[in-house]
């Protein structure tokens, strides 16, 4: 079995990171485990709903180029 984690942006808490080593080795038994990262779109804090729509699709965009 293959799996592919695909996120957006990077992950910054070390409590994050290591919790996914620890996934990711339990996980490695079983399965291949891939986590992928891909840029996030760049925003103001305070977005309209056509603003948000246009993140999104870029974020989705750089999702699908890595699947």
């Amino acid at each position: 079995m293959h799996i592919k984690v695909i996120g957006v942006g990077k992950i910054k808490e070390k409590y994050f990171t290591a919790g996914i080593a620890e996934y990711q080795k339990r996980l490695g038994a079983f399965a291949k485990v891939d986590l992928l990262q891909v840029r996030d779109e760049k925003a103001p804090e305070s977005l309209s709903a056509a603003e948000m729509e246009q993140v999104k699709a870029a974020e989705g965009t750089r999702i699908l180029e890595k699947n």
